[in-house]
């Protein structure tokens, strides 16, 4: 069975000796990659995303950085590579929890003053990229960003605040968690409302987290 962990969205801190570096690009870009079509998701959340994610877009996420790992795990599990970008408090623990493999798991600590750039230069080498939005965002660097997906076929799922276009907004609910004492205790599972709009149609799928 499926243990995330840990059963809160703030994980243990990234160590400086987890983080596989960035460079070479040329390293990363010649790997392997899962087949054409939509990135595969994790079976706990193929409900909400029943055809995987599109590639060539941005998914806009709010409520849950685990829903986000659960993201990565599906596009791991088919021989992807993920990026992360900007979260330095993402646990390699919780990464783990979902089995994804770390060793096609990029992790950057912070996107900079050069977000744009840095972005688009990993979906060079990545399938799936999971980042905060950056503060501001010129409509010219979005059309740049947009135009390198669709060239890549790469994924951005973007948490926060996000004001321009998406594929998808996702946004997750938790319901309660059970637990010893009716949850006062130890928690032993955390259900999840996710509402997802698409083409100005929003449904919601409940899921269960172990």
């Amino acid at each position: 069975m499926l243990q995330p962990a840990p059963v809160t969205d703030r994980a243990p801190a990234v160590r400086p000796a987890d983080v596989r570096p960035l460079d070479p690009i040329e390293h990363l870009s010649g790997a392997s990659r899962p087949p054409r079509g939509n990135l595969p998701v994790h079976p706990i959340l193929a409900p909400a995303f029943p055809g995987g994610l599109r590639r060539g877009g941005i998914y806009h996420l709010t409520g849950s950085l685990t829903v986000a790992l659960g993201l990565i795990a599906g596009a791991s599990d088919a021989g992807g590579w993920a990026g992360v970008v900007g979260i330095p408090d993402l646990g390699i623990e919780a990464a783990a929890g979902w089995g994804i493999d770390l060793d096609r798991l990029v992790l950057l600590p912070t996107g900079g003053k050069d977000w744009t750039q840095v972005v688009a230069t990993l979906i060079e080498a990545v399938d799936l990229v999971i980042t905060p939005a950056p503060p501001r965002l010129a409509p010219a660097e979005l059309n740049r960003l947009t135009a390198r997906l669709r060239d890549r076929r790469a994924t951005i799922v973007v948490l926060g605040r996000w004001p321009a276009g998406s594929i998808a907004k996702v946004h997750a609910h938790t319901e309660r968690w059970d637990g010893i004492g009716d949850g006062r205790g130890y928690l032993t599972r955390r259900h999840l409302r996710l509402d997802i709009t698409e083409r100005h149609r929003t449904r919601s799928v409940h899921v269960e987290l172990a």
